[in-house]
């Protein structure tokens, strides 16, 4: 069912769309396809302020997510697979990414495991769209590349899941509006992500 375990009351001094979002499965795994396919923006910064403030959906909330990241880069790969030289390469070029693809691809047809290359490509900060193009543009082995796909991320979003149930729990026996947890969540986000780019520039 689309609709799930809907927030109980003390959501109420949320924005009405965080909770309709949270309650929705169907939503967020689309928007987790997204992320694998066209949207180059973490799906980090929608996931976890909804965990947070919804701790007792954080676990269904990341197998949607789960899922939709397998759907949406099982696509692409049939993507690479399938258009790399009339649709992929002009792309990458006109998106000035040539090099940043090559390299990829290199790294996933070389003479190591191609397994744990989508296994490391997937969880570094290059664009996990590069990793599912490549693997498909190399004719990687797709029951492997799912599964690695299917490890790297399942661990990223149940991870953030057990952390934001921990803390989401600890939150609402303290009373700590929802509102706040969001907003608070977000800025943290942005801060780190501000680092991030600072640190790497």
């Amino acid at each position: 069912m689309d609709r799930a375990d809907s927030p109980p009351p003390e959501h109420h001094d949320l924005p009405p769309w965080v909770g309709r979002l949270a309650g929705s499965r169907l939503g967020i795994g689309a928007l987790s396809a997204m992320e694998s396919t066209v949207v180059p923006i973490p799906l980090e910064a929608i996931l976890v302020p909804l965990m947070v403030s919804h701790p007792r959906s954080s676990w269904t909330i990341a197998g949607a997510a789960l899922a939709g990241s397998v759907l949406g880069a099982t696509l692409f790969y049939f993507v690479g697979l399938w258009l790399y030289e009339p649709v992929v390469a002009p792309a990458l070029a006109r998106l000035g990414l040539e090099g940043g693809f090559e390299d990829v691809r290199a790294r996933l047809g070389g003479g190591g495991s191609f397994f744990v290359a989508v296994l490391l490509i997937s969880v570094s900060p290059a664009p996990m769209q590069l990793a599912t193009l490549g693997a498909g543009a190399v004719g990687g082995p797709l029951p492997l590349f799912v599964a690695a796909i299917a490890l790297s991320r399942g661990a990223r979003y149940f991870g953030l899941a057990a952390l934001a149930w921990w803390l989401g729990q600890r939150l609402e026996r303290m009373r700590v509006r929802k509102r706040w947890v969001l907003l608070g969540t977000l800025a943290a986000l942005a801060v780190g992500w501000g680092l991030y780019r600072l640190l790497r520039s």
